[in-house]
């Protein structure tokens, strides 16, 4: 049978676990912050030259959209580049008219998800109609030219590399 002798044995060992993982804890978090600001600078330069290949690649990319028709995108080098449709903004000229319209045109059950209490359209819940409904209602979709694509296509370094430039520019703010 256990007794409370035991049992405090066994609480001591553990807090004395929990002092030693504490401590390698900090030692580990020290040597990261001693890395991270040595090669910070780099870090940043480094970030900034990537930056300014990837204006040159969107201007070259803008400049011959002819070139990506069909494909629109392709993946060169591990980037993902071309053109691509954007989603587009909704547009209501008139709210309180196109709410009239949704209340008289559409069944009630839809109406509910396109207006907020407060008498507003649910932009979000807009995409969801058709043309001739959105046109009907007096909603215009803009912005739905194509727009240059450059992404890299993300392997497990890229994201780790994010990470670390994230927490950087927050210990460094």
């Amino acid at each position: 049978m256990t007794s409370l002798t035991d049992i405090e044995s066994l609480a001591a060992e553990f807090a004395a676990a929990r002092i030693n993982l504490i401590d390698r804890a900090a030692v580990l978090k020290a040597e990261i912050e001693q890395v991270t600001q040595r090669e910070l600078p780099g870090l940043r330069q480094a970030a900034e030259k990537a930056a300014e290949a990837e204006d040159r690649l969107r201007n070259a990319i803008d400049a011959a959209r002819q070139l990506f028709e069909k494909p629109r995108t392709q993946v060169m080098s591990g980037i993902r580049c071309g053109v691509k449709k954007q989603k587009g903004q909704v547009v209501i000229d008139d709210e309180a008219a196109t709410i009239a319209r949704i209340r008289k045109q559409l069944p009630e059950e839809q109406a509910e998800l396109l207006i907020r209490r407060r008498e507003s359209v649910h932009k979000p819940s807009v995409y969801d109609l058709t043309a001739a409904d959105l046109k009907r209602l007096g909603i215009r979709i803009e912005d739905t030219d194509d727009a240059v694509v450059v992404k890299p296509v993300a392997s497990a370094l890229d994201k780790l590399i994010d990470a670390w430039l994230a927490e950087a520019s927050e210990e460094m703010a």
